[in-house]
């Protein structure tokens, strides 16, 4: 789960929002993720979009390296990556 802060609060974005349903092996970042329209409304601002996209950059470099699928990944490895490379999201 991506944690990331606005304004004091913070907003929960799960792993599979990156992933779109009934897609393999395709990873959506920025205003393409997944979520209802109150979701969307509040993911659609540029910090979200570019934690989206890093986390993606992330599970991409992870599915090649561990001969894994996207929807294979763990949501874990994806942010210890984040914590490694010093992102906020929590």
């Amino acid at each position: 789960m991506l944690i990331l802060p606005t304004t004091g609060r913070y907003l929960h974005i799960p792993y599979r929002a990156l992933l779109p349903q009934g897609v393999r092996n395709l990873l959506v970042a920025g205003r393409a993720i997944g979520g209802d329209p109150i979701a969307h409304a509040a993911t659609r601002n540029m910090a979200c979009c570019a934690v989206t996209g890093q986390a993606a950059g992330i599970a991409a470099a992870l599915s090649v390296l561990t001969g894994r699928r996207f929807h294979e990944l763990e949501a874990g490895l994806v942010q210890a990556e984040l914590d490694r490379q010093g992102v906020r999201y929590q």
